[in-house]
């Protein structure tokens, strides 16, 4: 994968006739602008699924196993509503 520092440390070979070093270092600070938001954007998004997943368990509900990508057991959205009528009426 890609890193931000990979890009901004990349070198070119300089030629006769090759690109112009300013268009490629802006293109590249673009490149690395825009990873950087999305990196952030990722972990404010893992830290949200974190967080949700904690409600989940705290609720007695199954999370999402995030390891591998799937569900460990089927949950209705109104399974608590009626397991908490079935214990109490």
């Amino acid at each position: 994968m890609m890193t931000v520092e990979a890009i901004a440390n990349k070198s070119f070979r300089r030629t006769f006739l090759g690109y112009d070093l300013e268009e490629v270092d802006d293109f590249l600070d673009e490149i690395i602008q825009q990873m950087q938001q999305m990196e952030q954007e990722r972990k404010e998004l893992t830290d949200t699924i974190d967080f949700l997943v904690g409600e989940l368990k705290n609720a007695g509900v199954v999370p999402v196993d995030r390891e591998l990508g799937s569900v460990a057991e089927p949950i209705s959205p109104h399974a608590a509503f009626a397991e908490e009528e079935t214990n109490n009426g």
